[in-house]
């Protein structure tokens, strides 16, 4: 009798152990981000232009390469009559696939992205939220980014992934205040991807060679 209780508790425990490991679900832990600092350009000094993207008459953006130092194209903005320098965008002879400006849309606001690689797997973005104070406008984020509409609110979110064992992060905007998420470190994650877009699924591996997909859901990751 004390036998079959005992493989009943077994089987049981076997059970709920299953289910708990088939319903994986892992809270993000978001940080508040701050803004790339900018500081004023004077654009006779600038050297050559390379890439510009005219939003009207007051507003552009564009890649630009310096005087001075010939390795990296850098990035700036045009506000109301006044041009900001925003930083190094790519290194010089980037392949136009690679390097761009485009209009976007991030967190529901209108926002133009100026991307690049500054090395071997080191892409990067800029996000220019135009119609906001230029001195609080420019978000940097590092690796190759995509805007995706995560938690089905109509705004997208930046979802960035870097490194050759992939960090993925996730950036979105929290009582008006934009945060960010580093997947990997919340749910001790070895590696996390964006496999596919359209589906919003991301590949996470928490050890080698098992991958597991889960998507967002409610600050959460959920496995699929």
């Amino acid at each position: 009798m004390k036998l079959k209780l005992l493989i009943i508790l077994l089987i049981s425990i076997l059970l709920l152990s299953g289910c708990n490991k088939e319903d994986k679900i892992y809270p993000l832990e978001f940080s508040q981000t701050d803004s790339s600092k900018i500081e004023g350009l004077q654009l006779d000094n600038t050297g050559k232009i390379i890439e510009e993207k005219i939003l009207d008459n007051e507003r552009s953006a564009f890649i630009f390469m310096d005087n001075e130092n010939a390795e990296f194209l850098k990035g700036g903005i045009t506000f109301n009559g006044k041009s900001y320098y925003i930083g190094e965008v790519s290194m010089v002879d980037t392949p136009d696939d690679l390097m761009g400006i485009e209009k976007v849309e991030v967190f529901g606001k209108k926002a133009v992205k100026i991307y690049g690689i500054l090395g071997a797997d080191y892409a990067q973005a800029f996000y220019w939220l135009i119609d906001e104070n230029p001195e609080n406008s420019i978000i940097q984020v590092d690796g190759n980014t995509f805007e995706i509409d995560l938690d089905n609110d109509n705004k997208k979110e930046i979802v960035s992934t870097s490194g050759t064992i992939p960090e993925t992060k996730i950036y979105m905007l929290k009582e008006d205040k934009v945060c960010v998420s580093d997947i990997n470190k919340s749910i001790g994650a070895k590696s996390v991807i964006l496999a596919d877009k359209d589906k919003k699924l991301f590949v996470v591996y928490f050890e080698p060679n098992k991958p597991e997909e889960y998507i967002y859901d409610k600050d959460s990751f959920v496995k699929r």
